[in-house]
């Protein structure tokens, strides 16, 4: 992933979290280590149940999984995700994230006979690999996202917004942005498209 990738998947997430659009970026990124902190502090899931959990940290762990380097679970993700949901959704919100959540397992169910978990991981990759091929576009205009809102949560939007909420967990953790990136999120100077 190229910074620009993670910038842009920053700026998605206010199609998530309401006015977190307002926010400038370095205030993203601070109030991003504020909710790692909180959510490391917490005793567990508040929101998410126990089978929802276990999908957001199944998927989350196929899209950033422990290589030579951290994976999702290793930074906590689903926890961060969770007190998203719990702190900063408005209620409509995490209803069609349910909703979306929901619509995972029916698709998988539909296509492989079994909710995501109790699938094999071959068929977990390509199933998520299906949804990612029919994401929304990166970046929708005021006018799609609001169209977006107004459609059913289907499993491909799910997906999206799931994979935007852990991507921008993963690179906000204090363990890969002082570790693996090794270059800061907002330079001071211009480094052109550093990895990250």
């Amino acid at each position: 992933m190229q910074r620009r990738e993670f910038l842009e998947a920053i700026a998605g997430i206010s199609a998530s979290v309401a006015e977190f659009s307002l926010l400038p970026l370095p205030d993203r990124v601070a109030f991003a280590q504020g909710v790692h902190a909180r959510a490391k502090a917490a005793p567990g899931l508040r929101t998410l149940n126990r089978e929802q959990g276990a999908l957001v940290t199944s998927i989350a762990e196929a899209l950033l999984p422990r290589t030579e380097t951290v994976g999702a679970t290793d930074v906590g993700v689903t926890g961060f995700i969770d007190l998203l949901l719990t702190e900063s959704m408005l209620e409509r919100d995490r209803d069609r994230f349910f909703a979306g959540l929901a619509a995972i397992d029916a698709k998988s169910q539909s296509l492989h006979g079994a909710a995501f978990l109790s699938i094999h991981r071959e068929e977990q990759q390509s199933l998520l690999a299906e949804l990612d091929s029919h994401s929304p576009p990166p970046n929708p205009t005021p006018a799609e996202a609001a169209a977006l809102a107004r459609e059913p949560m289907s499993a491909e939007r799910a997906f999206w917004m799931l994979k935007r909420l852990a991507v921008f967990a993963y690179f906000t953790s204090e363990t890969v942005t002082k570790d693996l990136i090794k270059a800061p999120i907002i330079p001071g100077r211009y480094d052109g498209c550093v990895p990250v």
